[in-house]
C-alpha cells in the first residue's frame, strides 16, 4: 500500500500561525434571522460607506458589524438585530477591517 511523503520542516521557512480569532461564528452568520437582516439592511444601504467617505462610489456587499463580538457581544443577539451596530462595506474595505481586528491592530 503506497504511503505519502513525510514533510520535512526547513530551518529558515517561517512557521504559519493563525490569527487569534478563532471564534467560531457559523451560528450566527448562518442563521435564517441573520441572512433576512442582512439582505434588507444592503437593500437600504447599498453603497459602501468607506468608500464614500473616500469619495468613491461602490455597492457595498458584506453587512459588517462595527464591533466584533468580544468587545460588543450585543450586537450579536439574534433576537434584537439593530442598525446601529452595522455599516454598509465593499469587501475590499471589509477584508481590510477584518484584517487589523484579527491581527490586534
Amino acid at each position: 500500500m503506497p504511503t505519502a511523503p513525510k514533510k520535512t520542516k526547513r530551518n529558515w521557512v517561517k512557521e504559519y500561525k493563525p490569527h487569534e480569532r478563532t471564534k467560531d461564528m457559523s451560528w450566527f452568520y448562518n442563521s435564517w434571522t441573520w441572512r433576512k437582516f442582512s439582505k434588507r439592511f444592503k437593500q437600504n444601504y447599498p453603497l459602501c460607506l468607506k468608500c464614500e467617505e473616500e469619495g468613491i462610489i461602490a455597492a457595498a456587499t458584506v453587512t459588517d458589524h462595527i464591533e466584533t463580538y468580544e468587545q460588543n457581544p450585543a450586537g450579536f443577539d439574534l433576537s434584537n438585530l439593530q442598525e446601529s451596530y452595522m455599516q454598509p462595506l465593499c469587501d475590499y474595505h471589509h477584508n481590510q477591517k477584518s484584517g487589523k481586528e484579527a491581527h490586534g491592530k
